[in-house]
């Protein structure tokens, strides 16, 4: 009996090495399959293990940020943008009296013209990758009654009213490490906003006529 069971198992193990031998394409057999198998993977390189970072942790803020859609795909706009203007627009109305419509509110409660909240989104999104929590936000639209207040309590560090780019929508202070020249989140704003379209205008930034490191503006594509 157990002659017979080590034959059957022995003629089993000589089909399947033999189909493995028909199924090889170059006709190697089973060997040179298993040789195949045990060839190792080739791992990869540092410069493409930091963009697989990146990637995942961008993808994980948006997976996190944005809505799920009912078809199981992530939508790369935050929900906060639905129903704003965030095409081009030349700003109507006067510094200060911007019309609601071309404003988008921000989570934070602070407004923005439509396209420079657009492009806020965008650095929004890319900074908390980069810091795993949002940017800290303190102002953004300004009208010219809240400018006005502003001036006559801080005359030396408030602008004018009605000359100031809070006064149209394309202006934003921030705090979270931005406020300091220096800090590791200062460095990033000023590597990475530009490509957004947002700057630290150059009378803001050290050595500049009135230095404001929180304070960044929206220059546009």
């Amino acid at each position: 009996m157990a002659g017979a069971v080590a034959a059957a198992i022995a003629t089993t193990a000589a089909v399947a090495l033999g189909s493995a031998a028909v199924e090889s394409p170059d006709g190697s057999g089973a060997a040179a399959i298993a040789d195949r198998r045990r060839e190792p993977v080739p791992l990869p390189t540092g410069a493409e293990r930091e963009r697989l970072r990146e990637t995942r942790g961008l993808d994980d803020v948006l997976s996190r940020s944005a809505p799920r859609a009912t078809s199981g795909t992530v939508r790369r706009e935050p929900a906060w943008l639905e129903g704003c203007r965030t095409a081009p627009q030349a700003t109507l109305g006067g510094n200060g009296t911007v019309p609601e419509e071309s404003l988008c509110e921000l989570p934070d409660g602070f407004h923005l013209r439509g396209d420079a909240a657009a492009a806020w989104a965008r650095l929004d999104l890319a900074y908390t990758a980069r810091f795993g929590e949002e940017p800290c936000v303190t102002g953004g639209y300004r009208d010219l009654a809240t400018q006005r207040s502003l001036y006559a309590v801080k005359p030396g560090l408030a602008a004018r009213p009605g000359t100031s780019n809070h006064g149209w929508g394309v202006a934003i202070d921030l705090c979270g490490g931005v406020e300091s020249f220096g800090t590791a989140e200062y460095r990033w704003m000023t590597e990475n906003a530009p490509a957004a379209g947002w700057v630290n205008p150059s009378w803001a930034r050290a050595g500049g006529s009135r230095p404001e490191p929180w304070h960044w503006e929206y220059v546009g594509p």
